[in-house]
């Protein structure tokens, strides 16, 4: 019974095993790529933080029928399991629909785990064709998400960790399961084919799409 009982709490704080954590970033992360490329923008919106959601709707109506993506591919899938902190890059095959040249853009994505699921706190290009769907780094102001810092201010995440002493922050160095920190953008190079987080090798070329 108290097995039970302790089993309950757990799910309802949104506490998770580091391999639970990682399977719902995996599932996040392609789930999420896979409706923005099947323009199921309603899942897609599922993923970002409520108040981004409208706004992000907003985006894609604009772009209505013009953004046609052809494909994706996952290149690399970090996570620091102390913070609940992610680094995603997916690189994007699209074409206008009044042009056949297919262009390539890559994008990286960070995702905040908080209370049992991965939301999607920013998403910026990091190289290829400029796409208006993402904006760039330099940019101060994402268009429709509110970002790392003002969603985890919002949400008092990490405020436990302050409680029970840890070091939080720039001065706790971050390591992720392939073994360098979680760095937010806009610092990440150019994309590369990384390993996921589970030590798998996607392979050039591999796509998760089905």
């Amino acid at each position: 019974m108290r097995a039970a009982v302790l089993l309950a709490i757990l799910g309802t704080s949104g506490c998770m095993t580091g391999d639970g954590m990682q399977t719902k970033l995996r599932d996040a992360t392609t789930e999420y790529n896979r409706a923005v490329r099947w323009r199921d923008v309603d899942r897609a919106a599922e993923f970002l933080p409520a108040e981004s959601q409208q706004a992000f709707l907003r985006k894609c109506e604009e772009l209505g029928e013009e953004l046609v993506v052809v494909d994706y591919e996952l290149t690399r899938l970090d996570l620091d399991k102390t913070t609940g902190v992610a680094a995603s890059r997916a690189q994007i095959w699209w074409h206008t629909d009044d042009s056949t040249v297919i262009e390539t853009t890559a994008v990286d994505q960070l995702w905040q785990f908080h209370e049992g699921n991965f939301i999607l706190v920013d998403e910026r290009r990091s190289s290829g064709e400029r796409l208006s769907l993402f904006p760039e780094f330099v940019e101060d102001e994402h268009p429709w998400l509110p970002g790392l810092e003002d969603y985890r201010k919002s949400r008092a995440i990490g405020e436990d960790n302050k409680k029970s002493g840890r070091v939080a922050g720039a001065k706790k160095k971050k390591k992720t399961e392939t073994g360098g920190p979680v760095v937010p953008p806009p610092s990440w190079g150019p994309a590369e084919s990384r390993p996921l987080a589970d030590g798998s090798d996607l392979g050039e070329g591999a796509s998760l799409l089905q």
